[in-house]
């Protein structure tokens, strides 16, 4: 019995192969011919900005953004992304929702218009000062622009009284947000607008609280972990916002980094100026030995209470039909700051430097100057092309630098400025033999020649990783 087996064994198998080399070569054609047209760097909309001398911009990536066309300035602090910059925004985005949905919080989007009324129940329409941008309606009604939305999402969950099985609730949002910068600058890390991921969470007893308090700081360093970014979480202040304990993730930033943190250096402590500015020594272990650095605060968590749960009446019903007030927690993530933040404290100047996982494009495939070989150098860049954007981890990630009137050696150099992770390069050597690409990693200028085009989605498909 088990002799007669084999074959039909063997046979399936076979089988199954032809039927996943056959999906693969229908996937292949189906880009090709039908939905994937090649992207090219000559139809992409870029605006460069003509940048004022040296002294007057102070931020290296504010200079870079500017310069490479990531954004442009529409009036002060306010910036329109342009196309390379929202789509490293959006991998960021996406980077920052998988996160979220890890830990079970779910996705809303609350008003930016805020009514008056919710924000003088808990006092803080007057407590936030000139920084609340604010406005009438036409019938005299008050609003601001939301800097935050503890009260919104509040009395959204105040509308609730009979969910006992469902606490904790985690709901979050990924919005613009608004603040009336009395100087704007350094881009996106003084704007007057920006994006922010805010979570709060509301929970029937603090225990509850502290536990979620804990998951939510450490998908935020998965987060940071995921960009390889090199971060400190430290104790924090709870200021405007309020509550019981706050921590927050901040990038070392010696240059422009405007907050400033503290390090113990035989405990390992961290907390930031305004728990320890009046210190001498480490609140953990009572050294003396405490280190002081810039850095830009692109992370927050505040661990509430009833600050707010409590004045907007959000309760929850015990299964004996008692109400409670919700212990609340909330986590504010500047998306668009670390967007730019990344760069500050990763390039040197001159080039832009992206986390890899959320570089715009991932490829950029520099065709030879026009010349004796179009036709064929045409031929094997759109092959090149459709056969990256076939390996899932490279697909939508591949641009063609098409302005063949300019060298190989010039559009490398822009590569490299406007922050590529790789070149491939299709020069002479790849019009001659079947081994004469070129791949080159543009952030750790590494070259890796005489490669077939089997070998260069084989490679990149390997050293490039999926969000």
């Amino acid at each position: 019995m088990v002799t007669q087996m084999k074959p039909l064994v063997a046979n399936i198998v076979q089988s199954k192969s032809m039927i996943k080399l056959l999906q693969s070569r229908r996937r292949i054609l189906h880009k090709m011919f039908l939905h994937d047209k090649p992207k090219y760097l000559s139809k992409m909309f870029q605006k460069f900005t003509d940048l004022p001398k040296q002294g007057d911009i102070t931020s290296i990536s504010h200079r870079l953004f500017l310069a490479n066309g990531i954004y442009f300035p529409s009036s002060q602090g306010i910036f329109t992304l342009m196309p390379q910059g929202l789509r490293a925004l959006q991998k960021l985005i996406k980077i920052v929702d998988k996160e979220m949905e890890a830990i079970g919080a779910e996705k809303i989007q609350m008003p930016s218009l805020v009514p008056k009324r919710i924000w003088e129940t808990t006092g803080r329409w007057d407590a936030m000062g000139p920084e609340l941008f604010r406005l009438k309606d036409r019938h005299k009604r008050d609003y601001c622009l939301g800097p935050t939305h503890e009260e919104i999402v509040t009395e959204l969950v105040a509308s609730q009284l009979n969910f006992h099985h469902r606490v904790p609730i985690k709901l979050y949002q990924i919005t613009k947000k608004f603040r009336d910068e009395p100087v704007p600058h350094h881009g996106f890390l003084r704007s007057r607008e920006f994006e922010m991921k805010d979570l709060y969470t509301f929970h029937s007893s603090e225990e509850d609280a502290r536990v979620t308090y804990e998951e939510v700081t450490q998908a935020y360093e998965k987060i940071l972990n995921r960009l390889q970014l090199q971060f400190v979480k430290a104790e924090a202040a709870t200021g405007l916002i309020g509550g019981s304990q706050s921590h927050e993730f901040h990038l070392k930033c010696p240059g422009i980094g405007e907050d400033v943190v503290y390090t113990c250096n035989s405990c390992g402590y961290c907390g930031n100026k305004e728990v320890l500015e009046k210190a001498d020594e480490c609140p953990s272990c009572k050294s003396t030995r405490l280190e002081s650095f810039n850095a830009i605060e692109v992370g927050h968590a505040f661990l509430l209470g009833e600050k707010y749960s409590k004045p907007l009446e959000a309760m929850y019903r015990t299964k004996d039909q008692k109400l409670k007030v919700l212990q609340m927690g909330c986590y504010g993530l500047g998306v668009s700051r670390i967007l730019q933040a990344s760069v500050e404290v990763q390039s040197d100047g001159k080039h832009i430097r992206w986390p890899r996982l959320i570089a715009p494009y991932q490829i950029v495939i520099i065709p030879q100057k026009k010349g004796a070989s179009d036709e064929k150098v045409r031929e094997l860049t759109d092959a090149l092309y459709h056969r990256l954007q076939c390996v899932p981890s490279l697909e939508d990630n591949v641009l063609i630098d098409d302005r063949l009137s300019i060298t190989i050696g010039r559009r490398l150099v822009d590569a490299n400025c406007q922050g590529f992770p790789y070149a491939v390069v299709i020069g002479n050597q790849a019009v001659e033999r079947e081994d004469g690409f070129e791949v080159i990693d543009i952030y750790s200028n590494k070259p890796l020649t005489n490669l077939t085009m089997t070998q260069v989605a084989d490679y990149l498909g390997q050293n490039i990783k999926s969000i």
